[in-house]
């Protein structure tokens, strides 16, 4: 009978060496991969278009995230192999070794940041309240809501995106461009804008942009979702008879700067978008209204209201005339 292989020294000792090498490469991995560097709690950094693991070090070190740049790339090594780096801004969060740092560089996505954007904002407020969340370049942001070229690959007709950047939950992976958000919030808006409200619009004598338009002076006005379809309706009824819309949303968001209170020379304001100097409609919408305010915009009360003005408890007092209108607000004054 032949002896055992296992009683081969020669073969034990191969065995061995495999052993060795097998742990040595996992202690190496190891120790690589969990190597401490000073912690990131929240920062971000910009990757340019074919930047390697070694252009990517050198913009850590100079950074001061990273003091030994072969660590880095040996890291990038161990964990994806020859995976090429995507280019982009990457929010890096609570990063406590060169692992993590790699892994929130090359698989951004497993980094994703949740907001929530809220009803009625403009689309400068839009980019503000993203930038708190994730980091994106606002100038950039609110340019490309004009540019032409973006706008139309999104089968728009518009001058700018306002009004489609659609209030709602997100998810944003890690690495996303300006463009990417954008396009993300836009296609929101477009599961919204459907058929059925199309045909509503269509209805009451919106079109599609007009709809948007009419939506975004509901959500500037209310305050309860209750009153939307009644503001809907004063405004479709002043329309029908030709009348001035005379809606502050509109001269708000005319004036130049943050949103204040108004004043009475903010009526006489020159745009084409203030409503008490124009008629009709504005030229499009003046923030990004809710699918509540989208759907009163399509399907006002049945009232024959004119007039309204705030209660000074968050509601609005309707009326039908002008000598009605001017005398609510005289004995809410004498209130005050």
């Amino acid at each position: 009978m032949r002896p055992f292989p296992w009683k081969n020294s020669k073969l034990r000792w191969i065995v061995a060496a495999g052993v060795v090498l097998l742990l040595s490469a996992g202690t190496f991995r190891h120790l690589v991969l969990s190597w401490p560097i000073q912690v990131i709690f929240r920062d971000t950094i910009s990757i340019p278009e074919g930047a390697s693991a070694y252009g990517v070090a050198r913009l850590l070190k100079e950074r001061g995230l990273i003091q030994n740049e072969n660590i880095f790339v040996n890291a990038v090594r161990l964990k994806f192999g020859t995976r090429s780096i995507r280019a982009g801004d990457f929010l890096l969060l609570n990063v406590r070794h060169i692992g993590d740092l790699a892994g929130q560089i090359l698989r951004p996505r497993l980094k994703e940041v949740y907001l929530t954007l809220p009803e009625g904002l403009t689309r400068h407020q839009v980019a503000k309240f993203i930038e708190v969340k994730y980091p994106i370049d606002v100038d950039r942001f609110i340019a490309l809501t004009e540019d032409q070229e973006l706008i139309q690959s999104l089968g728009l007709d518009v001058a700018t995106l306002e009004g489609y950047l659609y209030p709602d939950s997100y998810r944003i992976h890690n690495g996303s461009t300006e463009a990417d958000i954008l396009r993300l919030m836009v296609a929101k808006i477009k599961l919204v804008l459907n058929d059925d409200i199309f045909r509503q619009g269509q209805a009451v004598g919106l079109s599609p942009n007009e709809i948007l338009t009419m939506a975004s002076i509901i959500e500037g006005e209310a305050r309860h979702d209750s009153e939307r379809v009644i503001i809907s309706a004063v405004y479709h009824n002043r329309l029908e008879r030709g009348m001035y819309l005379q809606a502050d949303p509109t001269v708000q968001y005319a004036l130049p700067g943050e949103a204040r209170r108004l004043l009475y020379r903010d009526y006489e304001y020159p745009s084409e978008y203030n409503t008490y100097l124009h008629r009709g409609l504005p030229p499009g919408p003046v923030n990004n209204p809710g699918e509540a305010s989208i759907q009163a915009a399509v399907a006002p009360a049945d009232v024959d209201y004119l007039y309204f003005v705030a209660d000074g408890r968050g509601g609005h007092i309707f009326t039908y005339t002008l000598d009605e209108h001017n005398q609510i607000v005289q004995e809410l004054r004498e209130k005050d």
